[in-house]
Order: C-alpha cells, then sequence, then structure tokens
C-alpha cells in the first residue's frame, strides 16, 4: 500500500479489494458446482447396447471471415427393454471445433455399424446420448476456492484494520 495514504483508505481499498476477489471466487464456484450437477444428472443414465447407424462431419460456416467450424454428428440405434429407439445425441452438449482432425477422430471411433454402448433415461427411454459429460468442473473448484478464501482473509484484515 502506498506510505502517505490515511490508514482507513488503504483499510477501504483492501476492503474492495477483498470484497471483488470474494465475490468472483465464489460465483465462479457456483458456476462450476452447477456443472458438476448437471453432468452428475447422467449417473443415472443406463448403459444400453447400440449400433452406429450413420456418422458425418458438419461444417459450419462462420461469420465475419472466421475460420470454419466442424460438428460432428451420428445417428444410432439402440435397445431399451427388448425395444428399439434411434438417437443423434453424441453428448449433452454441442461441441464444435475449428480442428477438423479432431473431429475425424471422433467421428472414426463411432464408424458406420460399429457396435457400441449409449446411456438411456431410465424415465425417458427415447432420451439417450453416446457419451456422458464429464465431471471436471466439480473437480476445479479448489480453483476460484483459493480465490474467494484470499478475499475473504483480506475483508477480515481490512475490518480489524479499520477498528483498531
Amino acid at each position: 500500500m502506498v506510505e502517505g495514504m490515511p490508514r482507513n483508505r488503504r483499510s477501504g481499498l483492501l476492503l474492495l479489494l477483498g470484497v471483488s476477489l470474494l465475490v468472483l471466487g465464489l460465483s465462479f464456484c457456483l458456476l462450476l458446482w452447477r456443472g458438476y450437477l448437471a453432468a452428475k444428472t447422467y449417473d443415472l443414465w443406463v448403459e444400453a447396447p447400440a449400433t452406429v447407424l450413420a456418422s458425418w462431419i458438419e461444417t459450419e460456416s462462420q461469420p465475419g471471415g472466421e475460420p470454419d467450424r466442424y460438428a460432428f454428428r451420428v445417428r444410432y440405434r439402440y435397445l431399451w427393454q427388448g425395444e428399439p429407439f434411434v438417437s443423434t445425441r453424441y453428448t449433452d452438449l454441442a461441441k464444435n471445433s475449428r480442428h477438423r482432425r479432431r473431429i475425424e477422430r471422433r467421428q472414426a471411433n463411432y464408424a458406420v455399424g460399429k457396435n457400441t454402448v449409449c446411456f438411456v433415461n431410465p424415465d425417458d427411454p427415447r432420451e439417450a446420448l453416446l457419451k456422458k459429460p464429464t465431471k471436471a468442473p466439480g473437480y476445479t473448484l479448489w480453483f476460484p476456492g483459493l480465490f474467494a478464501v484470499a478475499g475473504l482473509g483480506m475483508c477480515l484484515v481490512a475490518i480489524r484494520r479499520r477498528h483498531r
């Protein structure tokens, strides 16, 4: 802090910085927690045998001269309790990439005729996906949590200094 600055003003700046870090850290923790909970709901979905009927790559043109993006698309048949269903969901999030090779590798994993597994919503067997979303947001909560804890510590120090 600046030496010539009054103690109350220094404490106020420290408090402002602490509150900012605390709010930002908690906001990111909340977003990551929501992502984790959304991915965790798929843990209840049940594995079922599936056969790839079609897989292809779509080119998505971007406005303003941006590079094209590529998206993997798939159609597969699966059996749920002896009844056949068809789905086109790869995962719960729309994923595309500027890197065509990355999408080509994904497509190679789901070649036409390949027998694989999908995950079926037992409450609504018309819903299925090939790949469950990652729960990584829950495993990275600690990082914004550090900012929240640091912000809280700065707030406490600023309040203690102000009341001396």
